[in-house]
C-alpha cells in the first residue's frame, strides 16, 4: 500500500515539475483569469431603453455577490454552441437528408458526446461545457509546448509560442463549449506521440480528432510523411517496404481516417447520406471552390473591415498568416507540420467563405512556432503581443455584447 502511495506521489511530483505543465499552467491561468473577468463584468451589462429612440447599455456590477453561474450560462447560449448543445442533449436528427433548412449533421460528434457525459455527472450543461473546454485547452497547451520541443524549436520558442496561442485574437473560443480546445489537444497529442514513436497512440488521437472536426483527417497524410522521415531511410528493398507497410505501427495510422469513416457510416444509417456533414453546408452558404478566390474576394474591397457574422480583416489575416507559416515550415523542411498546416487552411478556404477563417486557423498549432521564431526580434515580439492582447480583449467584449462578427 505504501509502495502504491509512493509511486502516485512520484508521478504527481513529476507532473508538477514538468516544464511543459508549468508553462502551460502559467499561460492558462494568466489568460483565462483575464477572460473570466471580462465574462463576469461584461455579462452583467444589459440593454435598457432610455425613453427615446436611442438604446443605452447599463451595468449593475456587484463584487460582493457576483452571479457567476447565471452570467456564464447566458454567455454560452449563443451561435454554434446551440448546435453542439442540440447534438449533446437531443442527438442527431434522424430524418432523410434534405437541404430545406440547416440541420445538426454538420457538427461532428466527439465533443457533444463528451459534453453529454459531463452533464450526466453534474446534472447541467452550460457550466459542464465550459469546464471540459478549459480542461482540453490546458491539455492542448501542454502538448503544444511538448511538440515544439520535440520538433527542435527549443524551450524559448515553445514558451513564446504558447503565449501567442493563448492570446490569439479569437482564442476566447477555446473557453467555450465548442470543438477548438478538444481539437487542439488531440492534434498536438497525435503529432507528439508520433514523434515519440508511439504510432498507435498517434493514430488513436488522430482518429478522435477526425471525429471532432472534418480537418482532423488531414493529420493522416502528415503522419505518413513523419513515418517516412523516421523509417524511410532504412527501406532499401521491396521486402523491407512490405514489412514496414504491414507493421502494426504503420497500420495504426489508419485509425485516423477510421474516425471520420465511423461518423459517415452513422450518418448513412440515419439520413441515407454518408456525406451529410458536408452537403448540408450549402444551407450556411458554403460550397467548394478554388481556395485563393476566398482571399481575393477580400482584396477586391479591403476597406470593408467587417460585415455581419464576418470580421473580414481578422479572418483574412488569420488565414493568410496560416498560409505563410505553412510555407515557411515547408521551406525549412518541417514537412509534416507544414503539410498539416497548409492542408487545413486550404481546406477551410475552399469553402469560398471568409467567415470563421480566424477560428479555423487558430487551432493550427504549428503557426505559433513560426511566429515565435519571428519573435526573436524584440520589436516583433512586442508588436505581436500588443496587437494580439488588444484584439483578444476587443473580440471577447464584442462576443459578450453579442456582436455577430465575434461569434463566428
Amino acid at each position: 500500500m505504501n509502495s502504491g502511495k509512493t509511486s502516485l506521489t512520484k508521478v504527481l511530483l513529476d507532473v508538477r515539475d514538468d516544464p511543459s505543465v508549468r508553462r502551460a499552467f502559467f499561460v492558462f491561468s494568466l489568460t483565462r483569469i483575464l477572460l473570466l473577468a471580462i465574462f463576469i463584468i461584461g455579462g452583467q451589462m444589459d440593454r435598457v431603453s432610455s425613453g427615446s429612440t436611442d438604446t443605452i447599455r447599463d451595468l449593475s456590477l456587484s463584487l460582493g455577490k457576483i452571479p457567476v453561474s447565471r452570467v456564464l450560462q447566458r454567455t454560452v447560449s449563443t451561435a454554434d454552441i446551440n448546435w453542439y448543445y442540440s447534438v449533446a442533449h437531443d442527438g442527431y436528427e434522424k430524418i432523410p437528408f434534405n437541404t430545406d433548412q440547416p440541420h445538426n449533421w454538420a457538427f461532428f460528434p466527439l465533443f457533444p458526446m463528451l459534453w453529454r457525459l459531463a452533464a450526466r455527472v453534474t446534472g447541467e450543461y452550460p457550466i459542464s461545457g465550459l469546464l471540459i473546454s478549459h480542461l482540453f485547452f490546458f491539455l492542448g497547451l501542454i502538448f503544444t509546448h511538448k511538440v515544439a520541443q520535440a520538433f527542435g524549436f527549443g524551450k524559448v520558442l515553445a514558451d513564446r509560442g504558447l503565449f501567442y496561442l493563448a492570446v490569439f485574437p479569437t482564442s476566447y473560443f477555446y473557453s467555450l463549449p465548442l470543438t477548438e480546445s478538444l481539437f487542439l489537444f488531440l492534434t498536438a497529442a497525435s503529432f507528439y506521440s508520433a514523434k515519440q514513436g508511439r504510432w498507435w497512440l498517434a493514430g488513436l488521437a488522430g482518429g478522435l480528432a477526425s471525429l471532432t472536426r472534418v480537418t482532423g483527417v488531414l493529420i493522416f497524410p502528415s503522419l505518413l510523411v513523419l513515418y517516412w522521415e523516421t523509417y524511410g531511410g532504412n527501406l532499401r528493398s521491396k521486402a523491407a517496404w512490405r514489412s514496414a507497410l504491414l507493421h502494426r505501427e504503420f497500420l495504426s495510422l489508419f485509425l485516423v481516417p477510421a474516425g471520420i469513416g465511423a461518423f459517415m457510416f452513422y450518418l448513412f444509417t440515419i439520413t441515407g447520406n454518408p456525406l451529410a456533414f458536408k452537403d448540408i453546408l450549402v444551407t450556411w452558404g458554403r460550397s467548394i471552390g478554388f481556395f485563393p478566390v476566398t482571399l481575393f474576394g477580400y482584396l477586391r474591397n479591403p476597406w470593408l473591415i467587417a460585415v455581419p457574422w464576418d470580421f473580414r480583416l481578422v479572418n483574412f489575416t488569420g488565414a493568410s498568416l496560416a498560409l505563410i507559416c505553412g510555407a515557411w515550415l515547408i521551406k525549412h523542411r518541417q514537412w509534416a507540420l507544414g503539410l498539416y498546416t497548409l492542408l487545413c487552411v486550404i481546406a477551410a478556404l475552399s469553402s469560398l467563405v471568409l467567415q470563421s477563417q480566424a477560428r479555423y486557423a487558430m487551432v493550427l498549432f504549428p503557426i505559433y512556432f513560426v511566429l515565435a521564431k519571428a519573435g526573436n526580434r524584440p520589436h516583433v515580439d512586442e508588436a505581436i503581443r500588443t496587437v494580439s492582447i488588444a484584439l483578444f480583449i476587443l473580440m471577447t467584449v464584442l462576443f459578450l455584447t453579442h456582436f455577430s462578427l465575434a461569434m463566428s
